[in-house]
């Protein structure tokens, strides 16, 4: 049997969206690098910088980190419709790379046809795909939060057109099974945390193609918490990633609002992260509620992934108020990393990862005068702070997590379906065979 090639796909790369998926992404790439693999990792861009007009780049030297700059997919269905960039240019590059493993760490803006086209290139590749978020079941961005704000339970076609009644239920009965045909070729489905996996098994997808498994932190510089200006760590808090309503990011700012003039002097809250991505209304709204807490809040704007450790640090709290499930955010794994307990909303993969009482604080998702108590309890109480810090789990790693897809894909025993982290010392088993001796690529054309 060969040695393995690794094609990684990612909808988005790290020095250009500071997304979880796309740092996942480029973190397992870099990790297969590092240890001698030959791996490749296409992420695509959403501007083409001036390539002659073709789809796939080469970013620099470094043939193996090629940028992707597709035409706009349908993103009702995640269809790319133009065949000329999967048919020609993307089959040209499984032909001239030809992979042995090819991992999605996302379908999204590039499309799903990628897939069927792996498929078509060798029918014994084993495809990968991280899901990342609901992007499948829901067609509200993924998030499956409904248009009144209310959390949803379960996605079916007519729920779907009661947040959108200018799609009926046909057509969106049509779109899963659309994108259920494309998901049908994968062979193994890795899942962050059990309660993205529960979903995903409850649309529909099979049980034993499911495997949980953390992203695991990235190797980085080692950096420099900077002084806390005299506050004490229990009365810091932080705020950073993505600043957007979902993120509820007006949650946090709404509870400051709650708190007595004598918390509002206590603790200071430092915000970290770029409107950049956010829509307008939400920028607009952020500013607005930024006047006046001036006193206790700090803005500082976008920040390097280098320093995340250095920003989490100097602060006693991260809070992760998002007002949707979330999967496994990744500020979770970054604040267990710097010994930080977190203050989180009560669903979802955030309710997964901390666990009340023991690493964190739970507070009612959406409430600010419930996030408005918890941190007033959080900064008035050292002891607890001091509690709290020592039951912080370490993360999984980047090489722990790689060391576990290196074992699937080369069909060797790996923990069973359902183990929330690495080495979490539950009972092995084999999983259905990934890596399959090599086939020279079928010549299909479209």
């Amino acid at each position: 049997m060969r040695e393995p090639r690794i094609l990684i796909v990612s909808h988005g790369h790290p020095d250009f969206s500071l997304g979880g998926a796309e740092i996942a992404a480029h973190a397992h790439w870099a990790e297969l690098r590092r240890r001698g693999i030959e791996a490749m990792l296409v992420s695509r861009v959403s501007k083409s910088p001036g390539h002659a007009g073709a789809s796939f780049f080469a970013r620099s030297a470094d043939r193996f980190d090629v940028l992707f700059s597709p035409p706009p997919v349908n993103h009702f269905r995640h269809s790319q419709p133009h065949g000329r960039v999967v048919y020609e240019e993307f089959r040209a590059l499984l032909d001239r790379f030809r992979p042995t493993v090819v991992h999605f760490h996302h379908y999204a803006f590039v499309g799903l046809e990628l897939v069927r086209e792996v498929r078509k290139y060798a029918s014994s590749v084993p495809i990968v795909l991280t899901l990342h978020e609901f992007l499948a079941i829901c067609n509200a961005e993924g998030q499956m939060l409904k248009t009144n704000g209310v959390l949803c339970e379960k996605a079916s076609p007519f729920d779907c057109h009661m947040c959108f009644p200018d799609i009926s239920p046909q057509d969106l009965f049509m779109r899963e099974l659309f994108i259920k045909s494309f998901f049908d070729l994968v062979d193994l489905f890795v899942c962050p945390s059990e309660f993205l996996r529960d979903r995903y098994i409850a649309w529909g997808l099979p049980t034993e193609k499911m495997v949980v498994l953390e992203n695991g932190q990235p190797r980085r510089e080692e950096d420099v918490a900077e002084e806390s200006s005299g506050y004490a760590q229990e009365t810091r808090f932080v705020l950073l990633g993505q600043l957007s309503r979902l993120k509820g990011t007006l949650v946090l700012l709404d509870a400051v609002r709650l708190f007595p003039k004598r918390l509002r002097k206590l603790v200071r809250i430092e915000i970290h992260g770029s409107t950049q991505y956010a829509k307008d209304d939400f920028k607009l709204q952020f500013e607005k509620a930024l006047n006046g807490l001036e006193d206790t809040v700090s803005f500082c704007g976008p920040y390097r992934f280098e320093d995340v450790g250095g920003i989490i640090r100097r602060s006693g709290w991260v809070i992760v108020p998002s007002i949707w499930w979330e999967n496994s955010p990744l500020v979770i794994q970054e604040a267990f990393a710097a010994g930080r307990p977190v203050i989180c909303s009560n669903i979802g993969g955030m309710a997964e990862k901390v666990t009340h009482g023991v690493n964190g604080v739970h507070f009612r998702v959406s409430s600010a005068a419930d996030l408005a108590a918890r941190m007033e309890e959080c900064a008035s109480n050292p002891d607890l702070w001091k509690r709290l810090c020592a039951g912080v789990p370490q993360p999984p790693t980047i090489d722990q997590t790689v060391d576990r897809l290196l074992a699937l894909y080369a069909r060797k025993p790996v923990a069973a379906s359902g183990a929330s982290s690495v080495g979490d010392g539950q009972q092995d088993r084999e999983v259905p065979s990934l890596l399959t001796p090599p086939v020279e690529p079928i010549d299909v054309t479209p």
